[in-house]
């Protein structure tokens, strides 16, 4: 008996002793130490969990409270990386650290067309913690003595440092934002460009004019291959214009699509049309040359059998249809100042 006792008091003791060391290994030796934030984020993090287990509703209340505990785990962590053994002498990389964390909590909460103001900010919101952190960590006496360190010209090459990085970012964001509304300037000749440095050269296939011709083509074949073919030259062209209109939408609109013009000489004959679909960019070129995207095109006519329910017999009657063949898109080159004089010539 007393060995079983024995045995359960040693257990306890264990038990206890590890909660011992545990609790001293969480809980701060005094009350401003970076263990009391981390806590604090313990803390909030189950509150915002208990509320959305309780009211999944209350979404503002559980939000706040999760921001609350993101920018207490924000102050820990860098209270702590900017301690032994994250410091490698003079050097430390907690403002950047808490500048990260501080970025993300923005990017979470900001609207998806603006998101990328986070990271574009995330140089100057730590140069701004490296000012706060050597203010603190100044030796001197003086509150402006501490606050004097920051114009030496360490600190302000530091600062310069950090917006270059932050231009840089925002020029990247600038020019994704103009290749996604205007994706044919990215598929351009950019070999002579300062900052754009293209790993795979596009083919002709990537030009968004060269997608618009080919759903042309598509939508073509499409129409005229189960109607009658008996458009004049007129309707045709603004039949053309509609379907240009109807697969830009299909591939998704963007204000590029207001920089390609259609032309459509068209030649009707007694067997149907012989036409070219031709698309003009009038949008900004790397070299001192326009251009435009052509596509040749024979509508003819086959007679198609269908079925007449008005008779008794349901006899077939035969009806004319278009038959669309349509070569491949071939990218011709223009000088900019004939580009207009050739577009009235068409």
């Amino acid at each position: 008996m007393r060995e079983i006792w024995k045995s359960l008091t040693d257990l306890f003791g264990g038990i206890i002793g590890f909660l011992k060391d545990t609790l001293n290994l969480i809980l701060p030796p005094r009350f401003w130490h970076w263990r009391t934030f981390f806590l604090l984020t313990i803390v909030l993090w189950l509150l915002s969990m208990i509320i959305s287990e309780v009211d999944s509703n209350k979404e503002e209340e559980i939000n706040f409270i999760s921001s609350l505990s993101w920018l207490s785990f924000t102050i820990a962590v860098g209270w702590r990386t900017n301690q032994k053994p994250f410091v490698f002498g003079k050097l430390s990389f907690s403002p950047w650290i808490t500048g990260g964390l501080v970025c993300f909590l923005l990017y979470e909460n900001l609207a998806n067309n603006i998101k990328y103001m986070a990271i574009v900010s995330w140089p100057i919101i730590s140069v701004f913690m490296a000012g706060v952190i050597l203010v603190l960590n100044s030796s001197e006496a003086g509150t402006e003595a501490k606050i004097s360190q920051l114009s030496n010209s360490s600190f302000v090459i530091l600062i310069l440092v950090n917006v270059l990085v932050s231009c840089w970012l925002g020029l990247h964001f600038m020019i994704q934002a103009m290749v996604e509304q205007y994706p044919t300037m990215g598929d351009d000749d950019l070999s002579k460009s300062t900052f754009v440095y293209r790993l795979i050269r596009p083919s002709k296939n990537d030009y968004r004019g060269v997608k618009i011709l080919n759903l042309m083509e598509q939508k073509l074949k499409s129409d005229l291959g189960s109607q009658k073919l008996g458009l004049s030259v007129p309707k045709m062209k603004l039949r053309l214009e509609n379907i240009k209109d109807e697969v830009t939408k299909e591939i998704s609109v963007v204000k590029e699509d207001d920089l390609w013009k259609l032309q459509t000489p068209i030649v009707a004959n007694q067997s149907g049309y012989q036409l070219e679909l031709q698309l003009f960019w009038r949008g900004i070129t790397a070299k001192d040359e326009s251009y435009y995207l052509s596509k040749s095109c024979k509508i003819g006519e086959k007679v198609s059998q269908r079925s007449s329910g008005s008779t008794a017999q349901n006899e077939a009657i035969s009806i004319r249809v278009g038959d669309v063949e349509c070569s491949a898109v071939e990218k011709k080159t223009i000088k900019l100042e004939n580009q207009q004089e050739n577009m009235k010539k068409i």
